[in-house]
């Protein structure tokens, strides 16, 4: 059972989320003078936040970090206030929402939901052991000279590829079929000879020794006979499933993302999505960003609707 907070204050917009869109949606209604407080589980930026290079946002050039903090400055100028809590649990009451932050109940009478999406795992044997990681670069300085395994055939996989020779020998990346990534990377790819691609082989096992990661024990999908790639580390990047899992689920589709409507809103009036979590996203940070600021003014034409 959620204990209260200590205030029993009602905040008029509550944030899950740290990325683009949440910081985004923050902005615009902290601007609004309404109440907002951001929530944030783990680290500020999300997936986001640990990009090394952006390219591709209107008016910056920089690291997903560097991003996100001038977003936090933006939004906390204007008020919003940023708190770190893990969001287990929204239900609707009559004319609020209760929030469960940490087993502590946060009241708010519109919520915003901009939580992302999270590494899809593939459930495979030793996936767990030291070694085997989802994010280059959280782990890239641990591969220094090293060769290591990247896991994957699309944008995600190749991009981190070309991050991890920042620090490793080389790369191998396997991928179950031909590569899905843009024209532009398989360009780079051709000319880049220090990373190898295997395509046709459907990874099936991960081998360790002496409790660390061996190799990666694979399937070729033509012949079905099995080969072993020796890696210190392997890096997996096989797509995104949102992070949703707390959501009530009468606004999830069958993937787990929010289904909105075209102002944002869910089913459950008061709550609303953006971002990557949200049915049709095309997880784009600027896109993402945009979605923020129109849920945040959703948001508030709902509560002004609301406190006549």
């Amino acid at each position: 059972m959620p204990v209260p907070t200590k205030s029993a204050k009602l905040l008029d917009v509550a944030v899950i989320g740290s990325g683009p869109a949440a910081f985004t949606a923050a902005i615009y209604a902290a601007r609004e003078n309404l109440s907002v407080r951001l929530y944030e589980r783990e680290s500020i930026g999300g997936l986001t936040g640990i990009i090394s290079k952006i390219e591709n946002f209107p008016g910056f050039a920089g690291t997903g970090a560097q991003l996100m903090q001038f977003m936090r400055t933006q939004a906390e100028s204007f008020g919003a206030k940023v708190e770190y809590g893990e969001c287990t649990a929204v239900a609707k009451a009559k004319d609020h929402f209760a929030l469960t932050i940490d087993e502590e109940s946060v009241l708010a009478r519109s919520v915003i939901v901009a939580t992302g999406t999270v590494r899809r795992k593939l459930g495979l044997p030793g996936e767990d052991l030291p070694g085997v990681s989802y994010c280059a670069t959280c782990d890239g300085p641990l591969v220094a000279g090293k060769k290591v395994i990247v896991i994957g055939g699309g944008n995600s996989a190749v991009q981190e590829s070309f991050f991890l020779l920042k620090y490793a020998s080389g790369v191998t990346i396997l991928s179950r079929s031909a590569l899905r990534c843009s024209d532009v990377l398989k360009a780079r790819l051709a000319a880049e000879p220090r990373i190898t691609v295997i395509t046709g082989i459907e990874p099936w096992e991960f081998v360790a020794r002496s409790g660390k990661l061996a190799s990666v024990k694979g399937r070729l999908k033509e012949s079905g006979a099995t080969k072993s790639f020796s890696a210190h580390f392997a890096f997996v990047f096989v797509g995104m499933v949102p992070a949703t899992g707390f959501l009530p689920s009468e606004i999830l589709a069958s993937d787990g993302s929010v289904e909105t409507k075209p102002d944002f809103s869910t089913r459950i009036p008061g709550l609303f999505a953006a971002g990557d979590c949200r049915m049709g996203s095309v997880k784009q940070a600027v896109v993402a960003a945009g979605e923020g600021a129109s849920a945040a003014i959703s948001a508030s034409k709902y509560l002004s609707a609301h406190l006549c």
